[in-house]
């Protein structure tokens, strides 16, 4: 059963997707975590991980969504050479899971 109202997507844009409150908000969780993430790997030795993490901000394409909306994001990315191994396990490093820890310290 459907309400049968609906939202004007040119409002839905202008209003929240487009908004700098939402952007604002984005951001200062992702500069919350980025911190939190450093500290947890320079405890754990991995200074060139934790050098290499920045915040990328930007909007997704909305390729994949079924009514292409575009959304806004921010978040923290690593940059160093072996940072998926350091964050996910190789045989050459242990399993770090900085971001995974980071979040739960939130």
């Amino acid at each position: 059963m459907s309400s049968g109202a609906s939202v004007d997507e040119k409002w839905l844009e202008k209003n929240i997707l487009e908004s700098p409150a939402v952007r604002q908000g984005l951001n200062d969780i992702a500069a919350r975590l980025l911190p939190i993430c450093q500290r947890l790997a320079y405890q754990e030795g991995c200074d060139d991980f934790a050098d290499s993490l920045r915040i990328e901000t930007g909007t997704r394409p909305g390729t994949k969504s079924p009514t292409g909306i575009k959304r806004p994001y921010a978040r923290v990315i690593a940059g160093s050479e072996h940072a998926s191994e350091q964050e996910h396990g190789s045989l050459r490093y242990p399993r770090h899971n900085f971001f995974r820890r980071a979040a739960s310290q939130l």
